[in-house]
């Protein structure tokens, strides 16, 4: 009789393990599906999860473009900002997503930000064709 109260006891320890981590981790998990689903979704939603996953300090790099994807289809710039930003702050020297934070800040209307970046990708541009 011990062993099966035992396997019950440690089954029902992982369910309650399982949905802690579920409530925990429900912004981080809500952004593992792609774009077109979250889309879908409403714009509400998303960013109370967008908000939420923002505030923690160690987002990936995946979680930070569908972040910034979602937001652009929402309309949401300031949050695709915040999202780009954090991402550019992974990795600098990435062209693609300079781009894609100079196109938004010009959309939020920070035109002086978004030149900047704009020069900034010029610079490098011309810096490897020498």
């Amino acid at each position: 009789m011990t062993i099966p109260r035992f396997l019950s006891a440690l089954f029902i320890a992982l369910l309650i393990q399982v949905g802690v981590f579920a409530w925990y981790q429900d912004d981080l998990l809500y952004f593992r599906q792609p774009v077109s689903a979250i889309a879908r979704d409403d714009v509400h939603r998303f960013a109370d999860h967008a908000m939420g996953a923002l505030k923690r300090p160690g987002l990936t790099r995946q979680h930070l473009d569908t972040i910034a994807e979602a937001a652009r289809t929402f309309g949401q710039t300031s949050l695709e900002v915040d999202a780009l930003t954090r991402r550019l702050a992974l990795d600098p020297s990435d062209i693609p997503v300079t781009l894609r934070l100079a196109d938004a800040l010009r959309r939020a209307g920070s035109f002086a930000q978004s030149e900047s970046l704009y020069h900034r990708v010029l610079g490098n541009v011309q810096d490897r064709t020498k």
